[in-house]
């Protein structure tokens, strides 16, 4: 699997090419993968937890020399300047009704130790600025943090670990997030040898674990609170299919995924994921903008091994030069970020999480826990010591100038979701 950002890539030997912008022209189909059972076999929660244990992230990345950075002036975004159209999320089923009290209380009680660490560690000081290998002042810092005490809450249980086997037939790890009850959303290479232009570059299957925690199966042997869902069909953008390039926006791919199964808390089997865990909004037209604050979910395998969801918070830029190439101007949106290989897929959301507000103008974009973009590729090792380029990449779902036709993209799952699972189960996009 070569060219290609997988934030999947192997613990170590990271490299590929980051690949130059090409043409913002409209796509005229969108692509599946065949209509045939995607799995080819069915996998106890133990095999499943030793694959996961060996799975490897890949992260394609950039080789280049530390005294090449400078920072760049920033440039006005090549969009047209319309509002974006978004849809809403849905927030799932509380947490209380699906476990007994004793363990209700167990994770109130770690969420508030969790508080109160973290308030006496501020209280040592201010830990160091995160900005990565000589980007000191632009604004590519950012702040990484572990969710804790875990995934069990909305929104960031509809965010979970992507595990499939590629075309290749070795198993890999992506992040992926819910935005319908049976659709998650991630990269495009994540689900497709992007370039590959035929049926043979599909993966050959996959299961998505919405909340996946490592770390959460001491007790019961399971790290599946919600269970997991079979992959039943992948997509992706007609460009990603056919180039594969990175940087060009359109690294953005979709699947459909089943009934939940072998869950801890056993209320949620045999139901649809979305409907248990509750799934994201989206972006689904005029997701380029510039300069927009996103919170970014992953499951990167330099923390915790890939075991926990960390979250990285920063400011997102596109149509900039490129900050080791400014002659080149990029299609993605790029920002500091620590997260390496495995966090491929993640989310890239505008207003994570809730909040009450009583200002009279709740600001020019209010709406909560949207995605915009997921992430596709990062830069490599700056130098022989390890000092790292601490930024990466995000495809915008509607590509630029809505490219994508994440419309199409999307209702070309959702039908196959409704005739597969129910009508119930999705609601197309307006054309």
């Amino acid at each position: 699997m070569t060219n290609r950002f997988s934030f999947r890539s192997a613990l170590g030997g990271l490299s590929v090419i980051l690949m130059g912008a090409l043409s913002a022209a409209p796509v005229a189909a969108q692509m599946a993968s065949p209509d045939r059972p995607v799995q080819r076999s069915t996998m106890s929660a133990a095999d499943l937890e030793q694959i996961a244990a060996t799975a490897r992230p890949r992260q394609p990345t950039r080789m280049i020399e530390p005294a090449a950075a400078t920072a760049t002036a920033m440039v006005a975004p090549a969009e047209s300047g319309e509002a974006p159209r978004v849809t809403a999320g849905h927030a799932g089923v509380p947490v209380r009704t699906m476990v007994d009290e004793r363990e209700y209380r167990a994770m109130v009680a770690a969420a508030e130790s969790a508080r109160d660490g973290a308030v006496s560690t501020q209280a040592e000081g201010i830990s160091t600025q995160n900005y990565g290998l000589n980007f000191q002042d632009t604004l590519y810092h950012y702040s990484d943090r572990l969710v804790s005490p875990r995934p069990y809450y909305a929104p960031e249980r509809s965010t979970g670990l992507l595990l499939f086997q590629a075309s290749d037939s070795n198993w890999y790890i992506c992040t992926a997030t819910l935005i319908q009850r049976a659709i998650i959303l991630t990269a495009g290479h994540c689900v497709y040898e992007g370039g590959t232009g035929n049926d043979t570059g599909w993966n050959l299957q996959g299961y998505f674990i919405p909340a996946y925690s490592a770390s959460d199966g001491s007790a019961t042997g399971t790290n599946q609170p919600y269970g997991r869902c079979d992959i039943d069909r992948w997509f992706t953008t007609s460009d990603w299919y056919n180039t594969g390039a990175l940087n060009g926006g359109y690294d953005v791919g979709l699947a459909t995924c089943g009934r939940l199964h072998d869950a801890r808390w056993a209320a949620n089997n045999n139901k649809f994921p979305g409907g248990r865990v509750g799934y994201l909004g989206f972006c689904y037209q005029n997701c380029r903008w510039n300069y927009q604050f996103l919170t970014q979910l992953g499951y990167p395998s330099n923390y915790y091994a890939a075991g926990e969801m960390t979250v990285s918070q920063h400011l997102e830029v596109t149509g900039q030069p490129d900050p080791y190439n400014p002659s080149w101007v990029g299609l993605d949106y790029i920002f500091g970020s620590g997260m390496r290989g495995g966090s491929s897929g993640g989310p890239h959301i505008a207003n994570l999480g809730e909040i009450v507000d009583s200002a009279t103008n709740p600001g020019q974009f209010p709406d909560r826990n949207t995605i915009f973009a997921v992430t596709s590729w990062g830069y490599g090792l700056g130098n022989s010591s390890g000092t790292e380029i601490k930024i990466q990449g995000a495809s915008p779902l509607s590509g630029v100038a809505n490219a994508n036709n994440f419309i199409d993209l999307f209702n070309m799952a959702c039908r196959r979701s409704r005739n597969h699972f129910g009508t119930w189960t999705c609601d197309l996009l307006p054309v």
